[in-house]
């Protein structure tokens, strides 16, 4: 069992800056625990908790807002970040390479709970001049997803190991709004790609 920490890259829809579709989601980081029970020298079954914080790039979804609708002269935005937590399981698979220097390799499944961020936003429309104000609450969404990865381990005690990781986490999530007028869904594709260096004990 171990703990992991470090970096990790929204992709795709998740980092995208079209207004549309795009999350706008900035580097992030992350921690988690994974613990693994080899029931042969090379195969086990193991579980990965984990839970990642993304900032949300204000500056550029200001500028899109602004100039997807007209009736705004300008636009001050405050954003809280998007928050993940996963839980997953799934097996793992060991090759060694030198007596002290081996790689593990994972596919798991499980939950994401993807939260997007709250958001407070300040605007003055072009035909009164008027100063407005409006919150807007995260949705939270709950959904399956997967994560692959690998890990290239050293042992540098009997029962201690330290290690760098890479992962590539997915999950396709439904976020939920209400604006006042209408109630609407917003999918969204999160992958992700986790660089995590990380330390191991073994029992």
């Amino acid at each position: 069992m171990g703990i992991r920490f470090g970096p990790v890259l929204p992709m795709g829809e998740f980092a995208s800056h079209d207004f549309e579709k795009g999350g706008y989601a900035l580097l992030g980081k992350s921690i988690k625990g994974e613990a693994v029970w080899f029931i042969t020298p090379k195969f086990g079954f193991g579980i990965d908790a984990s839970s990642q914080s993304f900032g949300f790039a204000s500056g550029y979804y200001r500028d899109d807002y602004l100039e997807n609708e007209p009736s705004y002269k300008t636009m001050d935005l405050l954003s809280g970040p998007y928050q993940i937590k996963t839980l997953m399981g799934g097996a793992y698979y060991k090759v060694n390479i030198t007596h002290k220097f081996y790689s593990t390799f994972k596919l798991l499944g499980g939950v994401y709970s993807a939260r997007t961020p709250d958001q407070f936003y300040g605007v003055v429309d072009n035909f009164f001049q008027r100063e407005n104000f409006f919150w807007k609450t995260g949705s939270l969404d709950r959904s399956f997803g997967f994560i692959t990865g690998a890990s290239f381990e050293y042992n540098v005690f009997d029962h201690v190991s330290i290690l760098l990781q890479a992962d590539f986490n997915y999950c396709d999530a439904g976020f939920t709004y209400d604006n006042g007028t209408e109630i609407y869904t917003k999918e969204m594709k999160m992958p992700m790609f986790q660089l995590l260096p990380g330390i191991n004990i073994h029992f």
